[in-house]
């Protein structure tokens, strides 16, 4: 979490507000509810993944919810929670559970950019709002706290549903024009890796979110985990904010940088 200050500061800089959607991080435990039973709704309702204890409480939720801070889009006539994402710093990750990415994949080849990046995970927009301007709102709230927190790289999973490693593979083939350099590459933890000598023919279409990634100049760090848990295949990808053409990238979304 930030400091008190540090806070402050975020909320004013991220309190957003157009005529039908507004932008904050979560303040209240109530705030957090919200961001999880939206994560329920999409994961594990709609796209049929997530983690089978979430449906004794209807939300979804993990041990990060606690440490991390929850950007929020809300529906300015109903108040409803359409839009979230989680966000931790390396410093965040350090005082407390590390990266959840970690979990997943070998992360030594990060140790060095650690306080410069910003983990992003559990995003998620309702369908009935599912636009580009929820998606671009939630961006510009990404680049202002990453701004804030002075960090360079964002990192996270990009997720199929699937628990096809065909599909994973099929897949990785399919964007390894994205892979990231030498220095960035990195393989999942051997309980997490992904048979990818069988692909299918034909790879399904790349999921919304991972394709915005990709347009964000994203780069894919190797090959694909499973995650027998939440019923995911899952690429870790980092975006570089000071890439040469990011400026032009994220005018998209009507940020500057």
């Amino acid at each position: 979490m930030n400091s008190t200050s540090t806070r402050r500061s975020l909320l004013a800089r991220l309190g957003r507000q157009g005529p039908s959607y507004s932008l904050r991080l979560a303040q209240t435990p109530e705030d957090v509810k919200g961001a999880q039973a939206l994560r329920f709704l999409v994961f594990n309702v709609e796209l049929n993944e997530g983690l089978s204890k979430s449906f004794s409480s209807c939300l979804d939720i993990d041990e990060f919810d606690a440490v991390c801070d929850h950007l929020l889009v809300e529906d300015v006539r109903t108040g409803t929670i359409v839009g979230t994402y989680r966000l931790q710093t390396g410093a965040c990750a350090q005082a407390h559970l590390g990266y959840y990415s970690a979990r997943e994949f070998e992360f030594a080849p990060f140790d060095h950019m650690r306080d410069s990046m910003l983990e992003l995970g559990r995003a998620c927009i309702h369908h009935d709002h599912r636009s580009f301007a929820v998606l671009s709102l939630l961006w510009r709230g990404i680049a202002e706290y990453s701004r804030q927190h002075a960090t360079r790289y964002l990192i996270g999973c990009s997720s199929l549903t699937s628990q096809d490693c065909g599909v994973g593979a099929a897949t990785w083939q399919r964007l390894s024009g994205h892979l990231a350099p030498a220095q960035w590459r990195t393989v999942p933890l051997p309980a997490f890796a992904c048979a990818l000598d069988t692909p299918v023919a034909h790879a399904p279409k790349t999921p919304k979110l991972l394709a915005t990634y990709l347009s964000l100049g994203a780069m894919m760090c190797g090959p694909p985990a499973i995650d027998r848990d939440f019923g995911t295949i899952d690429f870790l990808t980092l975006v570089d904010l000071q890439a040469p053409n990011q400026p032009r990238r994220l005018a998209r979304f009507g940020i500057q940088v």
